[in-house]
């Protein structure tokens, strides 16, 4: 998995202090010392108070899983952790033996993450869904409080849709909320990926297959990647979800030879990009009224962020107060297939 910061400063705190704890628990004969020792399904486990930021102490616990471990286990796993009270932790797949110390590169893991506070929804329905998503995608699996994140060993926007039909064809993935599935590229902004609030429609799945297809309409030379979102999985804060759109899209460019604001104007490249935006429109008329379209160039692509918000419109009111010099004709044609 690409690692969140959080992650990160957990074991980099956690592991390279591993000599520093205060739970005397013994080593269970199954691997592991601490609150979840000797429980069904855990291969190792350690845990202990920590130094979790600056002048702060708390229990972290930290545990790898038997790769076979049963969802009636990992239930009972997470109501244990959270029953402890951690400020901290990190359940993982595929960890083997737990590192005690440093590593220099985590890899890519299975990971249930704690960094964030207790899972909103309750052991029971969480732990067969991270285990069926563990089990079916080929890449990356992260359960926090936010949801699910999937993050794919493909850089195809191909495998996105490979990944929405094994979803609809599991009753457990079907059912899960609040999950996004993207290709498997370092950075979120250069990933396209679907991401769903309720569980997942056959009617959201066709959206992102017609927006999967604009793709290939990009400029030659162009590398363009999309977002369909449904809900606001990308604005929480401290567990609050603010207002925002039913369902959005979100594509950006990156154009050969083009680092500038001002330089992408209908005159220069309207006919290299209407063929992408229309079609992309077309897609955006199928959402309900209050959804959003925006298109952005990256202008420094595997740098320092510059960017530029060429298309910005909202189903049902058009353009916003400071319209691009593409919004009047793209919000025609949204009127006009909506």
């Amino acid at each position: 998995m690409h690692r969140r910061p959080t992650l990160a400063a957990l074991l980099l705190v956690a592991v390279g202090l591993a000599g520093c704890t205060s739970d005397p628990s013994p080593r269970s004969p199954s691997g592991g010392t601490g609150k979840l020792a000797g429980m069904p399904g855990v291969r190792d486990t350690w845990s202990g108070l920590r130094e979790v930021e600056d002048g702060v102490r708390g229990l972290v616990i930290v545990a790898d899983l038997e790769e076979d471990i049963t969802p009636e286990q990992l239930t009972r796993v997470l109501v244990a952790t959270e029953a402890a009270s951690p400020e901290m932790y990190t359940l993982s797949l595929g960890w083997g033996e737990l590192p005690r110390s440093v590593p220099a590169d985590l890899g890519d893991r299975d990971v249930i993450d704690g960094a964030y506070g207790p899972l909103e929804a309750t052991a029971g329905e969480r732990a067969p869904q991270f285990l069926a998503a563990s089990r079916t995608f080929d890449g990356s699996v992260t359960l926090t409080p936010r949801g699910t994140e999937v993050v794919l060993a493909d850089d195809s926007p191909d495998g996105v849709t490979a990944a929405l039909d094994a979803t609809l064809a599991d009753p457990v993935l079907q059912a899960s909320p609040q999950v996004s599935v993207r290709t498997g590229e370092q950075q979120a902004t250069a990933a396209s990926g679907v991401a769903w609030a309720a569980p997942l429609t056959a009617d959201l799945a066709e959206r992102w297959r017609r927006l999967r297809a604009t793709l290939d309409l990009a400029p030659e030379g162009a590398r363009a990647n999309t977002w369909l979102r449904e809900g606001n999985d990308d604005r929480l804060t401290e567990g609050e979800v603010p207002p925002g759109p039913p369902l959005s899209i979100h594509t950006r460019l990156v154009l050969p030879g083009v680092t500038g604001e001002g330089e992408v104007t209908p005159a220069t490249w309207g006919d290299r990009l209407w063929p992408l935006i229309r079609p992309q429109l077309d897609v955006t008329g199928t959402l309900p009224v209050g959804s959003t379209y925006e298109l952005e160039l990256d202008l420094n692509p595997g740098g320092l962020p510059k960017d530029e918000a060429i298309v910005g419109l909202t189903v049902g009111e058009g353009a916003g107060d400071q319209p691009s010099a593409w919004d009047p004709a793209a919000a025609r044609y949204l009127r006009s297939v909506t």
